[in-house]
């Protein structure tokens, strides 16, 4: 994945605590000071999406027929989703550019 900043090409990969735990989708460069989005391909939205379904669907399987061994399951693909993206970002995703240029046009007063 490209961790450069898309104004002045160096490289953003430094993350506190918040940006951590839950992503910023607008953010700082710490280099240049220029706003930078979060750019989130759609292969790594729909994985996401689909591992939640999977694991909320073998859950409420597990739920309904008591079944432990669905519950080992769901767990399972819950670690196969979370093993996912990091293999995707190194292999499919490796030249996608993890921030992008935002444009912010000053707002017109009436």
């Amino acid at each position: 994945m490209d961790h450069r900043c898309p104004h002045c090409t160096k490289a953003i990969v430094k993350r506190g605590l918040g940006q951590t735990v839950m992503i910023k989708l607008e953010m700082q460069c710490p280099h240049c000071k220029s706003v930078v989005v979060y750019n989130i391909h759609r292969l790594e939205h729909a994985i996401v999406l689909l591992n939640f379904a999977v694991i909320v669907v073998l859950a409420a399987f597990a739920y309904w027929f008591q079944s432990r061994g669905l519950v080992v399951v769901a767990a399972g693909a819950a670690v196969v989703g979370a093993a996912a993206l990091p293999v995707l970002e190194r292999t499919y995703l490796r030249s996608w550019p993890r921030y992008a240029a935002i444009d912010r046009h000053p707002s017109v007063s009436p």
